[in-house]
């Protein structure tokens, strides 16, 4: 169902006539805008709204709300039948899909790099274009109980070793090492890539490539091998009733402090301030080897329909969301993410963001996109579905492997 905001429908009336001295009789182009912001947020859209129509003349925005992982079946019917929405809210990772589909039109401007560092947005350019601008992000890792790792003397694992170790000695003491909720496959689809990153593209970043060229298969990598055995050995050392536990009951648990570690991201921030007593920190996932790093996802990205009618406009309302700090600093409050335009920080910080913040002065943190340009999230989901039938025995880890290697022939690399 599209949304106009109740403050759209007076704006939009009043706009072509007073805005900014506009003159009446002056065209009002219609902007369409697909969003997943309010999936997340309170009064962001609102106030996004507010914002553009005090510094656009002439332009009404149509938000149309979508759910992120509903939005791609919708917007490829839209592409077919040539309606392409004008402006779009996407995860970082679906830049390279749309952008080398020619679906986005290259985004330019001088303020750009004010505001949005050229660091942030490298490693989503297609051929050192920018075709998505991203707004905020995510990091993951493992969430840590720093009091339950204080009380039984932990250190922070710097190897896949050393963190089962950590995951004997809380066992031994009757503490449940792991969070997970298997009941939400995207769960293991957001381990699997975040132990591989650590296990496989920190070693090979064009593994995806090599996979779809037929240089590689998941079968016969010893990383992915092991990053399917990471998910095991996590449902090895959780509660039994995992696969009926879905996110909000596991972040509550880990709230009342009922698992030591929790692989996941910062969107965990949200639920887990429910729970203010609670110290935790974050660590990357260890690899087999040493040096693995946080990862840095770029989360909400603008981009511009290549099919446009209105470029100029769609970029004067992009740069007037970008270039806006109080409407930034909205955003990361009411989503409980990080912004990613330059000077703005949370109004609150959360108990892990001194350790990010020493991830980052240490240049120890490594871009998903990586990853996820390579092997799209639709692979991944898939995969995770092999997964979730070897740990429940209907499949064996080489039949799981040899079919998430069949399954490249169903997604366009």
């Amino acid at each position: 169902m599209k949304k106009i905001f109740a403050i759209l429908f007076s704006l939009t009336m009043i706009l072509p006539l007073f805005s900014n001295g506009q003159q009446e009789g002056a065209k009002t182009s219609e902007i369409q805008f697909f969003s997943w912001y309010s999936t997340e947020t309170d009064s962001y859209e609102e106030q996004l709204l507010a914002t553009v129509a005090s510094k656009v003349d002439g332009v009404a925005v149509e938000i149309e709300p979508v759910v992120w992982d509903q939005m791609h079946s919708l917007l490829q019917a839209r592409i077919a039948g040539g309606s392409m929405p004008d402006l779009l809210d996407f995860k970082g990772q679906d830049i390279a899909k749309y952008g080398k589909a020619g679906n986005l039109m290259e985004l330019t401007g001088s303020w750009i790099d004010e505001y949005i560092s050229p660091a942030a947005r490298e490693n989503l350019q297609i051929d050192g274009k920018d075709y998505g601008l991203p707004y905020s992000a995510l990091f993951q890792g493992v969430l840590y109980n720093r009091d339950i790792f204080d009380k039984y003397d932990l250190k922070i694992p710097e190897t896949y070793e050393e963190l089962m170790e950590v995951a004997a000695v809380l066992k031994s003491n009757g503490v449940t090492p792991f969070v997970s909720h298997m009941a939400d496959n995207w769960h293991i689809g957001n381990i699997t890539m975040q132990f591989a990153m650590s296990e496989v593209f920190n070693e090979n970043p064009g593994w995806g490539a090599d996979l779809y060229d037929g240089k590689v298969t998941f079968e016969d990598s010893e990383g992915y091998r092991n990053v399917f055995k990471h998910v095991k050995d996590i449902y090895d050392n959780t509660w039994e009733d995992t696969f009926s536990v879905d996110f909000g009951e596991a972040t509550a648990r880990f709230g009342r402090g009922e698992a030591a570690m929790f692989a996941t991201g910062t969107w965990s921030n949200r639920n887990l301030q429910e729970f203010p007593e609670l110290d935790y920190g974050i660590f990357p996932f260890p690899g087999e080897k040493a040096g693995a790093k946080l990862i840095f996802e770029p989360n909400h990205t603008y981009g511009v329909a290549a099919t446009t009618e209105n470029p100029e406009k769609v970029m004067e309302v992009l740069k007037a969301i970008i270039t806006d700090k109080e409407l930034a600093a909205t955003f990361v409050d009411e989503a409980s993410a990080y912004s990613l335009v330059n000077g703005v920080q949370p109004s609150s910080p959360y108990p892990c963001d001194s350790d990010i913040d020493r991830y980052k002065a240490d240049n120890a943190i490594v871009d998903v996109s990586i990853g996820n340009n390579q092997i799209k999230w639709a692979y991944q989901e898939e995969y995770s579905r092999y997964i979730a039938e070897w740990l429940l025995g209907s499949k064996t880890l080489d039949e799981a492997l040899a079919a998430a290697t069949a399954h490249k022939e169903n997604v366009p690399r």
